[in-house]
C-alpha cells in the first residue's frame, strides 16, 4: 500500500524529498525537524520549509510539544486519510472547471 500511496503523491507535484519525508514519518511515526534532517541527510532549513508545505497540505501533522525546549514534531497522516484529502480537493477542483467549460 506504501508503494500506491507514494505514487499518487508522486503526481501531486510534490519534490522528491517530500516523498522521502512522508515515507520516513510513516516508519518512525514522529519526529523533529532536526532528527528527520539528520535521517534523511539533508538542512534542517529545508526540511522546516518542506514540512510547512507538507503540513498545509494536509499530508502531515504537527504536534507541540515541551522537553527542556518547546517545538514541533511531525507525523505522516494516515494513507487513508491523505488520499480522501487528495480525491476531496481533485474534486473541488474538477467542478470548477466543468462550470469554466459551461460558459463556453
Amino acid at each position: 500500500m506504501l508503494r500506491e500511496v507514494i505514487k499518487i503523491l508522486e503526481g501531486l507535484d510534490l519534490k522528491p524529498s517530500d516523498h522521502r519525508i512522508y515515507t520516513l514519518l510513516l516508519e518512525r511515526k514522529e519526529l523533529s525537524v532536526r532528527e528527520i534532517a539528520k535521517e534523511l541527510n539533508l538542512s534542517t532549513r529545508f526540511v522546516r520549509e518542506r514540512l510547512r508545505e507538507l503540513h498545509r497540505r494536509g499530508i502531515i501533522r504537527r504536534r507541540l510539544v515541551e522537553k527542556g525546549w518547546i517545538g514541533y514534531v511531525y507525523g505522516a497522516e494516515d494513507p487513508k486519510v491523505v488520499v480522501a484529502r487528495i480525491k476531496s480537493h481533485l474534486l473541488s477542483e474538477f467542478a470548477k472547471l466543468e462550470k469554466i467549460l459551461e460558459s463556453f
